[in-house]
C-alpha cells in the first residue's frame, strides 16, 4: 500500500504557483543572459577604426566630488570607487557622426544605386548627420550636413585643401576617411565629436531588409529617374532595402499629377537631408516594432546591425548598453531636426554652398548651448542678507542680457538656481556665470522662469562664463539626485514644423530658379493625417 505523503508536507496551490513563477523567472534570465552574449559577441565583432589622438573629443567625466550636492556645499561629497557608485553617475551628452558611404562594394550588378562612373571601392559622403544624444535629459538632436557645403579639409591637424565636404573621405583615404572627416566638421564647425559611425550602401540595404523594410506613403505616384525610385500607386507602399535607399538617395523626386510626371519641392540637398531625417524616425520605430526595446531582439537583427556599420575604436560595449538603457522608452518623433542655414555659390565650375551667418544658432544645439540670456527670465532673489555693493547683484545680472526681476528674502546660507526642468538648459546658462559653483534644484512648478536664489556664500558674478561641462556635470547630479525624468514629466518635444523658429533654413539661389507648377506635397512617407503605414 503506497503511503500518502504527510498533510504538513503538501504544497498549496500558492506555494506551487510560487514554485512556477521562479522556474519561469529563470528561464527568462537565461534568455536574457544568452541574448545579451549574443550582443556582446556581435559589438565585438564590428569592424573598428583606430582613430589617431586628438581627433575625437574626450566624454567629460567629472570627479564623484564634482558632482554631488549635499548639506556641506554645492558641490561637495565622498568619492566612491564601486561599479554600483559609477553607474549612478549621470551620463554626459555625446555627439555621434552618423556618415554614409557612397561605396558600391557587394550591391548587385542590377542595382541603380551602384551605376557610377569610378571604382565601386572609391567611396563618398552621402549622408551625414550630426547626432546628439543626452541620457540624462533623454533628448536626442539630429542635424544633416549637406554635402555639398565647401569647407577646407583638415588632416592629421593640418588643413590639406579646400573641398565639399563629401570629399573629405576621399582625401582621407580608405582607412583615415572617416577620421579625416570627424577633423574637418570638428575644425570648420566647433563642433567636438565623441563617436562616429559608418555604413555604406550595402549595409543599409540589409539592415532595412532584416526588419522587414519600411512602409511610407505617397499623396501619388513617384519616381526618381536618377536614384531609381519608382511608386506605381499612391497610398503606402512597403520599401524593401534597395528601394528605401533609392528614396533616401533621391534628389530629383516626381509625382505623376493630371496625367503627367511633375517635380516636387526644388531638387536639392537640404529637401534630401530632410527626407532622410523623416527616413530616419520611420525606421526607428520600425525598429522597436520589431522588438528593439526588449533583450529579446532576434539575433539575426543583431548580427545585420553588427556587420553593417563601422565603428571607431572608443565607442564600448558600456557606452552602447547604458545609451540603450536611457532611451529604452524614446519616441522616435520626440528627436529634434535641425536644418542649417546656408547659400549658394561657385567655385571655378562648381557649384557649392556655404555657411549663412545664422548657422552658428544651429551648431550652437550640438556644442550644449541651446540658450542665450535674453531667452530666459531670471528672478534675482536676494537672501544674503545686509551686504554693501556700489552695483546691486540683480542690475549686474540685467547688464549680463537678462530680463530680471528683483526679489528680496530671508538669509540662507548657499546660493541656488532652482527651475523647472523643462528649463534644465537655462539654469546651466545662469549657473556658469555664478562664482562659487551654486547648488541646483528642479521644481516643475516653477513654470518658466528660472530662480537664482543669492545665499551668505555667493561670491560674484564672473566676467566670462565657467565652462559648460562643469556646470552641465552639477546640474545633472541634482536631476538624478531628484529622481530620472519620467515619461509623465519629460522634456517637451521639439516641433520639427517648417515654420518652426528652431529650424533656420535659408533655401539656396538655385532653388528657386524654376517656377513649381504643382500644388505642394510631401515626401515624408506619412499619411496627411501624420499617422505612419502599418
Amino acid at each position: 500500500m503506497t503511503e500518502r505523503p504527510a498533510e504538513g508536507l503538501r504544497r498549496t496551490w500558492p506555494q506551487r504557483l510560487l514554485i512556477l513563477s521562479s522556474v519561469i523567472l529563470a528561464s527568462g534570465m537565461f534568455v536574457a543572459s544568452a541574448r545579451l552574449s549574443s550582443f556582446e559577441q556581435a559589438v565585438s565583432s564590428i569592424v573598428r577604426i583606430e582613430v589617431p589622438a586628438g581627433v575625437l573629443a574626450d566624454v567629460y567625466e567629472p570627479e564623484p566630488s564634482d558632482t554631488v550636492n549635499d548639506d556641506d556645499g554645492p558641490t561637495g561629497g565622498s568619492p566612491s570607487d564601486n561599479d554600483q557608485d559609477q553607474a549612478d553617475r549621470p551620463q554626459p551628452p555625446r555627439n555621434f557622426l552618423l556618415i554614409g558611404t557612397d561605396s558600391a562594394i557587394g550591391l548587385d550588378d542590377d542595382d541603380p544605386a551602384g551605376w557610377r562612373d569610378r571604382t565601386p571601392g572609391v567611396a563618398l559622403a552621402d549622408a551625414i548627420m550630426l547626432l546628439r544624444l543626452d541620457p540624462g535629459l533623454a533628448r536626442a538632436s539630429v542635424l544633416s550636413l549637406p554635402r555639398d557645403l565647401y569647407v577646407t579639409v583638415h588632416r592629421n591637424g593640418v588643413p590639406v585643401r579646400k573641398e565639399k565636404l563629401a570629399s573629405a573621405l576621399l582625401v582621407g583615404g580608405m582607412e583615415m576617411g572617416a577620421p579625416t572627416l570627424v577633423e574637418t566638421v570638428t575644425s570648420e564647425f566647433g563642433v567636438p565629436i565623441h563617436n562616429f559611425v559608418v555604413v555604406d550602401f550595402l549595409g543599409f540595404e540589409n539592415v532595412v531588409d532584416e526588419i522587414g523594410g519600411v512602409s511610407l506613403w505617397f499623396p501619388y505616384p513617384a519616381r526618381d529617374v536618377a536614384s531609381g525610385l519608382y511608386v506605381s500607386e499612391s497610398g503606402c507602399t512597403r520599401f524593401d532595402g534597395r528601394a528605401a535607399l533609392s528614396f533616401v538617395r533621391s534628389r530629383k523626386p516626381e509625382l505623376f499629377i493630371d496625367g503627367r510626371w511633375q517635380r516636387v519641392g526644388v531638387w536639392n540637398d537640404l529637401e534630401r537631408n530632410r527626407r532622410q531625417q523623416d527616413f530616419l524616425v520611420l525606421a526607428m520605430e520600425r525598429v522597436i516594432d520589431k522588438g528593439a526595446r526588449s533583450v529579446l531582439v532576434r539575433d539575426n537583427l543583431i548580427e545585420a546591425v553588427a556587420e553593417a556599420v563601422i565603428l571607431d575604436d572608443r565607442l564600448t560595449l558600456r557606452n552602447l548598453m547604458g545609451l540603450g538603457n536611457a532611451f529604452a522608452d524614446f519616441d522616435p518623433t520626440g528627436m529634434e531636426r535641425h536644418s542649417l542655414p546656408v547659400y549658394d555659390d561657385v567655385v571655378g565650375t562648381s557649384s557649392v554652398l556655404r555657411l549663412h551667418a545664422d548657422a552658428r544658432k544651429v551648431f550652437d544645439v550640438f556644442r550644449g548651448i541651446s540658450l542665450r540670456p535674453d531667452d530666459v527670465p531670471v528672478d534675482v532673489v536676494d537672501r544674503r542678507g545686509p551686504v554693501d555693493e556700489t552695483v546691486p547683484a540683480f542690475q549686474q545680472m540685467s547688464y549680463k542680457g537678462f530680463p530680471v526681476r528683483p526679489l528680496i528674502g530671508d538669509p540662507v546660507p548657499a546660493t541656488t538656481v532652482r527651475a523647472a526642468r523643462d528649463r534644465f538648459d537655462a539654469a546651466v546658462l545662469v549657473g556658469q556665470l555664478v562664482d562659487p559653483l551654486p547648488r541646483f534644484e528642479f521644481d516643475d512648478a516653477l513654470a518658466d522662469r528660472v530662480e537664482l536664489v543669492l545665499g551668505q556664500d555667493f561670491g560674484t558674478f564672473l566676467l566670462a562664463p565657467r565652462g559648460i561641462e562643469e556646470v552641465d556635470a552639477a546640474a545633472r547630479a541634482a536631476l538624478v539626485a531628484q529622481g530620472e525624468v519620467d515619461d509623465e514629466n519629460a522634456l517637451p518635444v521639439f516641433d520639427p514644423a517648417p515654420d518652426s523658429e528652431q529650424v533656420a533654413t535659408v533655401l539656396p539661389a538655385r532653388s528657386t530658379r524654376r517656377t513649381l507648377k504643382i500644388r505642394a506635397a510631401s515626401l515624408d512617407g506619412r499619411r496627411p493625417d501624420g499617422s505612419r503605414c502599418p
